[in-house]
């Protein structure tokens, strides 16, 4: 009866946490993730995922891309003056679909497909640098809506 109850508990355990990222490769950005990102196996997962969630440090790290994440509030910023800094070399590569400053910026984003995001960048140059005074915070926004 004994074992029957385990049974009944560890499959619960298991399907509550099958959707979540406790047994994928990565358990997201947290402090389990600085703790435990280079260790592998399911009792690591665990555990890291589990001081992830400790006081919503998940959601801060996200937030704020710190903890492993690298896509939040402040990789922004460092993005937005990226762009400050460099809107003449950017223009001039995303006019040609190609150079190191829209690499540059293809991969502070971290966009999945470079090839298709300079390609779209190039064709909606217009749109992107609408005037010779458009400000960097204009051109990183419309810059923004094409990433996917």
């Amino acid at each position: 009866m004994l074992r029957k109850k385990i049974a009944v508990l560890v499959a619960a355990v298991m399907l509550t946490f099958s959707s979540s990222s406790v047994f994928a490769t990565s358990v997201g950005p947290g402090l389990g993730c600085l703790l435990f990102g280079e260790k592998s196996g399911a009792g690591w997962d665990i555990v890291a995922t589990f001081l992830n969630g400790i006081m919503f440090n998940q959601y801060f790290a996200i937030t704020f891309g710190t903890s492993g994440y690298k896509n939040g509030l402040l990789s922004m910023t460092e993005t937005n003056q990226f762009v400050a800094d460099n809107m003449d070399a950017l223009a001039a590569d995303i006019a040609k679909g190609e150079g190191e400053y829209i690499d540059t910026l293809s991969t502070m984003l971290n966009v999945s497909d470079s090839v298709a995001f300079k390609a779209t960048l190039q064709d909606n140059f217009d749109e992107i640098f609408t005037s010779a005074d458009v400000s960097a915070e204009e051109v990183a926004s419309k810059i923004y809506s094409f990433v996917s």
